[in-house]
């Protein structure tokens, strides 16, 4: 069976662990592939992303764990790189590409660090409409397709981070999912990789990972290409609620999702990762009746 994640930070960034701890987690818990994707370096903007003299010992130490390590685990390097901060390097095996900032008039601030900045940006910035500010943040992820080089959008629903109980929107009213389908199928006809993320489940903010139920459907019957990813900060939840992931995935429609080999990525059977058929998070006719809403 096969168990990848591709999106893991650590110490270099603002993960907790090495990328030696983070490979012997990933061998105990029975990883076949890891990927390392820290925060390129995006100074001072982003106080959580690597410094450049961080980011050469990063890549230094993957180089070195990819040797060590050969006959145990596929190890590649990626990096996550935000939409204001684009990275070309040859030496990199994949990129993710995600929006964590808003910018407007001038004023750039991150909508993922708590939920009283993230209602202080809809309110100052976007005049109290969260509607306004939704769209903007798509049109952040839509940009960001259209001007940078990445294999994976990461995260494409964090503007949900603190909806978790719908707080300010609902996941299923029509100007939202036509904002946030509109962005995917973008994606989709770029060929773009999307990413099924725990990571605010790790941190608390969420139950379940990113995206919605409503844009899981949406991007598996349009034909999108699909990983499951932790975005692990922590060893502890390298494998946060991904076999519930894979689940909700299959339950959605997928049939395949997307490997990194070192020949690229490949679709490989849904079935050839760990997931426990017996795990059920919605229904059959749910995953119909959003289907047929989103054609």
């Amino acid at each position: 069976m096969l168990k990848q994640n591709l999106h893991t930070h650590t110490a270099y960034d603002h993960g907790k662990d090495t990328v030696e701890e983070m490979i012997q987690t990933a061998l105990d818990k029975g990883f076949t592939t890891l990927g390392f994707s820290g925060h390129g370096t995006n100074k001072p903007l982003a106080p959580t992303s690597m410094s450049s003299e961080n980011q050469k010992a990063y890549k230094e130490a993957i180089r070195q764990a990819k040797e060590k390590y050969k006959d145990q685990i596929e190890i590649y390097m990626g990096i996550e790189q935000d939409s204001m901060a684009p990275f070309e390097d040859d030496e990199l095996d994949y990129k993710i590409g995600s929006v964590h900032y808003l910018c407007r008039d001038g004023r750039v601030e991150p909508l993922d660090d708590n939920p009283q900045l993230f209602e202080a940006i809809r309110d100052e910035m976007y005049g109290g409409s969260i509607e306004t500010m939704v769209k903007a943040y798509y049109q952040t992820v839509e940009d960001m397709m259209d001007f940078q080089n990445f294999d994976i959008v990461g995260h494409i629903d964090l503007i949900s981070k603190f909806n978790e109980n719908e707080e300010y929107f609902g996941f299923e009213e029509p100007w939202y999912l036509k904002a946030a389908c509109h962005a995917i199928q973008k994606g989709i006809d770029q060929g773009l990789i999307f990413e099924m993320n725990t990571g605010a489940v790790a941190r608390g903010n969420r139950q379940t990972a990113y995206p919605s139920d409503a844009l899981l459907d949406y991007m598996a019957s349009h034909g999108a290409k699909l990983v499951v990813n932790t975005d692990c900060h922590d060893r502890n939840f390298l494998d946060c609620q991904m076999e519930l992931s894979i689940e909700r995935a299959r339950k959605a429609g997928f049939t395949h999702l997307m490997r990194l080999t070192p020949d690229g990525f490949v679709e490989e059977p849904i079935e050839h990762y760990q997931a426990s058929k017996k795990m059920a998070v919605k229904t059959a006719r749910q995953s119909q009746i959003r289907r047929a809403v989103l054609k």
